[in-house]
Formats: structure tokens, sequence, C-alpha cells
């Protein structure tokens, strides 16, 4: 067995074990996600090959490399070093270890004393060699590598998560999973009024939006970053005076800081309701883990999401400075980008493919910029120089795009954005399955809402003609499926105009 450790600042932050092939780069499909620029969407991919292990660059436009040298493909060996933009990945080789009740002995060589500790539980082994998993260590040892193994698929788990609704329901998940609790709550600071507020709730009880915990409590896991264990609320003074404690006859409970770095940004708060069920030593030092990997992925799921918003804002801003110059198309880009997301939903595309569509349809038109007025506005026909003008904005949109880290898939569904599906279309003459799906889907996004909206050479016509339009020129102009698509959309009102 071999490992994968992702080091941020030389320290672990994450452990994946290679079965067979493990994928790097920025996509969230991959076993190793990096979000970074300098990486490729799929960059690198480490395989299991009979005996040993490689590494393989998957054309990446900034490079693999391995011990400080580029490399495309090249055996690994344990302690060697991979950089992946600006991440550094350490490839070791581990001992097997069979811990079933049935097993022989494990068989290391090895005459020195060693010991061995796994959370609370300590084995010292006199001699690695005789390592016995059937002794009476055995179910300690089992149950702490189960623990160990949880923590591992927590972390993997929340870091695969594309949006703060499906982060937060994923660390409900697992904290349900690690302890048996009948109630649990996920509350954060609320950055505007500075107060908690609870943003997941699991519990069979209806009405229980909130838990009342002790203000005494709150203060010490808030303020002190402390985690807090009761095993018997009902005899603990810090809870005397919560009513919930009585209302609902909570047995056991535990509150845990939320923690990302050096700051508390919520608590994780569980209780349990039965007789006997109550958390123990272990269950808390379970939970407070968990709560440090939660607190990074909400926090950082926080930033990516405010970059996105800010990102997003100012392409609309930019969009909304080229449109300003032509009275006629106010607003174009902005519903192109919202029939072409619609459409791709449709189509049931993953999300990071319908935010390239939707993305690439705010800026289809960027390379209009350099255009002039009189041309943009001209109420009659181009003749062949301004035709020539017009018919170059995809290219050239296409090049100011490219010049951005990470903008590559954009840029290419921009730049075909006005080719046609027999081929006759511009600038580079593509047909078929030739022309980016992305391209296809803007093509038609963009036709419907220039044929919907008033023009300097003439006026709108309604949808149902439109559709009859872009129906009429499906297998020339348009990829036929699309078309289908967009009469779907245009049925259920998930385009309406």
């Amino acid at each position: 067995m071999a490992k994968l450790t992702v080091l941020v600042d030389n320290r672990p932050a994450q452990v994946v074990r290679i079965k067979d092939v493990v994928t790097v780069g920025r996509d969230s499909n991959n076993e190793i996600q990096i979000i970074d620029v300098k990486v490729s969407r799929r960059h690198s991919v480490i395989e299991k090959r009979k005996g040993y292990h490689i590494v393989k660059d998957l054309g990446s436009r900034n490079g693999t490399f391995l011990n400080g040298v580029q490399v495309e493909e090249s055996e690994l060996k344990s302690g060697d070093r991979l950089r992946v933009g600006d991440t550094e990945i350490l490839f070791e080789e581990e001992p097997a270890l069979d811990v079933s009740e049935e097993s022989n002995p494990v068989d290391i060589a090895s005459d020195s004393s060693s010991v061995v500790k796994i959370l609370d539980h300590t084995f010292e082994i006199k001699n690695l060699a005789d390592l016995d998993v059937t002794k009476e260590s055995t179910p300690k040892l089992r149950e702490a590598l189960a623990k160990l193994t949880t923590l591992f698929e927590v972390g993997n788990l929340i870091n695969t998560c594309r949006d703060s609704t499906s982060l937060v329901d994923a660390i409900i998940d697992m904290i349900t999973r690690v302890v048996k609790a009948d109630r649990c709550y996920l509350l954060l600071n609320d950055e505007r009024t500075g107060e908690l507020a609870p943003v997941a709730v699991r519990t069979d009880e209806e009405g229980d939006p909130a838990p009342k915990i002790s203000n005494t409590i709150l203060n010490q896991v808030l303020e002190k970053g402390i985690s807090i264990l009761s095993p018997d609320a009902f005899q603990d003074e810090r809870f005397q005076g919560s009513e919930s404690i009585f209302i609902h006859s909570i047995r056991s409970a535990m509150c845990v800081p939320l923690r990302c770095r050096d700051k508390i940004i919520g608590i994780i708060h569980v209780d349990t309701k039965g007789v006997f069920e109550t958390f123990a030593e272990d269950d808390l030092k379970m939970l407070t883990a968990i709560g440090v990997s939660a607190g990074i992925a909400l926090e950082n799921m926080r930033l990516y999401e405010d970059l996105k918003r800010l990102f997003r804002s100012t392409v609309k801003s930019l969009v909304a400075t080229i449109e300003a110059n032509d009275p006629y198309t106010g607003g174009h880009s902005i519903r192109v980008a919202e029939y072409s997301k619609q459409i791709a939903l449709t189509m049931g595309l993953p999300d990071d493919d319908v935010e390239q569509v939707e993305l690439a349809a705010f800026l289809h038109d960027v390379g209009k910029v350099g255009i002039p007025d009189s041309i943009l506005n001209k109420p009659g026909a181009f003749n062949n120089e301004e035709k020539n003008i017009m018919h170059a904005h995809p290219a050239t949109g296409s090049e100011i795009l490219m010049k951005i880290d990470g903008m590559e898939t954009i840029s290419r569904i921009v730049r075909y954005h006005h080719e046609h599906f027999n081929g006759k279309g511009y600038p580079d003459g593509l047909k078929g399955s030739e022309i980016p799906l992305g391209s296809r889907i803007l093509c038609v996004a963009d036709t419907l809402d220039a044929i919907t909206t008033d023009r300097a050479y003439r006026s709108k016509k309604s949808i149902v003609e439109a559709l009859m339009e872009i129906e009429r020129c499906a297998g020339s102009q348009f990829d036929p499926e699309i078309v289908k698509i967009l009469k779907k959309c245009v049925s259920s009102s998930a385009i309406k105009k």
C-alpha cells in the first residue's frame, strides 16, 4: 500500500491512499483537488503498476515536477516529492497491516521495541515481529483504526463539496455517523449581527429550530475555544437553568468549536435523550477533530463563494460597459447567459460545465470592444469590410480571454459560438461535433435573444416566431438536439420571454 500526503506549509493537510489510480487537478472530481490557477482541471495522475507506482503529467499547462525536475512520466520511490502548481505532495510506501481476528501475526522484521499510540489507546510492542493481532488488544486497535478511517473520510468528503449547502449537509451526516446523537446542530457566527445562527439541524422533533444552550457553555466554547462534554446534563451545574434540558429530556450533551486557524466561526452541539445513552471522552475527541476539519472547510467555502460572487459581479460590470455603447443590446449577454444556463441544466450537464457555459455566455461579445459604434449600430446591411470586422469579434474575444489563467475552456467556447452545424459559420468553419458543445448551446441562446429583442435593422419577434425560425435552421446553423432542448425549456417555462 502507498499513500500521498498533500503538504501545506510542509504540514500534512490531506492523505490519500493509492488503490489503483489517483488524479490530481483543479476540478472537484479529482481525488486530490488543488484550487490554484496554475493547476489544470486534470493535471496529473499517480498510477499503481505491477510492483511499482508512476506519476504521469496529463498535458498540463504548467507541468508536474518530481523532486524539483519537470517530468512527463516517471517511476516513484518512497519519499519522493511531487509539485503541482504551488502544492507539494509526498509519496510514501506503507507496510501492509492486517487486523482481522483470524489473521496470522503481522510479519515485520524488527528487533527493536516500539510503542504505538492511536488516539488514547497505547500498545507497547516488545518486538514488532511478534505483533499478534489475535491478542486482547485487538478490539481496541480495530476500534481506533476505524476512528482514524472515519476522520480521513470526513476530510475527504467535506473537501469534495461544491457549495455551502452540500458542505453543511455532509458535515451533519458525518457527525451523526460518528456519534450516536438524538439531536445535532451546526451553528455559525453571523458576520452581520455577530450572533450564532443555526445552519443545519438533524432531529426527529418538529418545531425545534435551535438548541437553547446554557450561556455559560456558549461563552466557554466561543471565547476559550474549548470542547465541553456533559455525561449527565441533569446533574451538570453548567446546564442549570437551561429549559431545553428538561423540555427535551436531554441526558448527555457535547459542544465543540468550529475552528479555522485562530478563529472560532461557530459550534457543533449534540445531545442524547435516552436514559443510558451518554457520551464519553472518545466521542468528544472525535467531535472536536471534526470541528477542526469542518471549520476550515466552511471558512474556505465562504471565501471561495465570496470570490465567485466578486468575479461574477466584475464580469457583469465589464459586459454592461461594453453593451452601453449599443442601446439595442443592453442586457443581451445577461439574458443569453440565463438561456445558456437553462439549456445546459436541462441537458443534465455537470455543474462545472454549466458554470463554464454560463460564464462564456456572459463574455461571448467581449471581442466587440474594439468595433466602432458606427458599425455596431448600423441600421442597414454591412458591406464586405464591415462584415469582416464583425466576424472577427469571436476570435478577438477568445484571444482576450486566453490571456487570463484558467479561462482556456471559456476562451474556446467564445471563439466558436458563431460556427454553424453545417460548417458554414466563422471564424474556422468547424462543423457538427467539431464545434464545442458549449459553443453550440451558446449559438442557439444568442440567436434566441437576437430575434426576440429590437435591433437597429429590425423589430423584435415573439418567442413563438423565434422558435419557428430556429427550428427551420436546425441541422444547418444549429445542432438539432440543442434545438429540441430549447423547445423543452420554453414549454416548461425554464426560459421565459
